[in-house]
């Protein structure tokens, strides 16, 4: 009997990168976190980093994402994960293939209270 993968992502889909980027990308990592429309992406995490994002959502816009991506998403000054985005538009994360997809595709964070 062989194990099945289930496939995981809250919403994902194909990243039309050029094969010469998608090579020097760092993948799954905050380098590779964006917001679909472009905007600025406000990262939160550690202690209190849901009130922290959700302080910013009110008083700078914006709708709250939770990541769950990978918990490899960090900043480089910081050893915590980062667990909340707050952004204009939904965020996500380029990634490499794997088990449930062919090539690099975007694993998009849930909205905060999806």
């Amino acid at each position: 009997m062989s194990a099945t993968m289930t496939h995981r992502c809250y919403k994902c889909a194909p990243e039309p990168l050029p094969p010469d980027v998608a090579s020097v990308m760092p993948l799954g990592t905050i380098e590779a976190t964006r917001s679909e429309g472009g905007g600025e992406v406000f990262f939160a995490s550690g202690y209190s980093a849901r009130e922290i994002a959700q302080k910013h959502a009110r008083e700078q816009g914006g709708n709250i994402y939770v990541n769950n991506v990978s918990r490899k998403i960090k900043r480089p000054d910081l050893t915590v994960w980062i667990a909340y985005a707050v952004s204009k538009s939904p965020v996500y994360t380029v990634c490499g293939p794997d088990e449930s997809h062919r090539d690099v595709h975007r694993v998009y964070w849930k909205p905060l209270g999806a």
